[in-house]
């Protein structure tokens, strides 16, 4: 027990300075890329706090090597608009002028149902009274109402 207690306290301490290595963001505001090396940090680190048979030096390269991979990832991203577009994509306007874009809709796998969800969430009533919506590279959408139109 005391084997996996101190493992866990040293795949904890070693987790929150690899993640702030990567960079702060709000959860909701999370890359592609930084959702996947999260994804895979955490499974190679559960593994050396359960098994005691893998060496602790087995899980802490694989982290370290991860986390490299994403910092030089966000660099070039930073750097090279192209590479990304690539990895993180590129913002989908969902609806314009208060229509619904059913291609953009179809591609993204996303139903009027939730964008109407969204427009009453952002505080508007019906669909016509907004301009634009758009879905980010994170995830969230972005509603833009017509000029002139006040929330109600």
């Amino acid at each position: 027990m005391t084997v996996i207690l101190f493992r866990t306290i040293i795949f904890y301490i070693m987790m929150t300075v690899l993640m702030r290595l990567m960079g702060k963001r709000q959860i909701g505001e999370v890359q592609l890329s930084e959702f996947v090396a999260i994804t895979i940090l955490s499974e190679i680190a559960a593994l050396p706090i359960t098994n005691r048979e893998i060496p602790l030096l087995y899980g802490i390269v694989p982290l370290i090597i991860i986390s490299t991979i994403e910092i030089i990832t966000a660099f070039v991203c930073k750097k090279s608009p192209v590479i990304r577009k690539i990895i993180d994509g590129s913002p989908i306007t969902l609806v314009k002028n208060g229509k619904l874009i059913q291609e953009n809709l179809t591609k993204t796998r996303i139903t009027p149902n939730e964008i109407e969800a969204e427009v009453r969430v952002n505080g508007y009533r019906q669909l016509q009274e907004i301009d634009t919506v758009i879905l980010e590279q994170t995830g969230k959408m972005s509603v833009l109402p017509k000029t002139g139109k006040a929330k109600n």
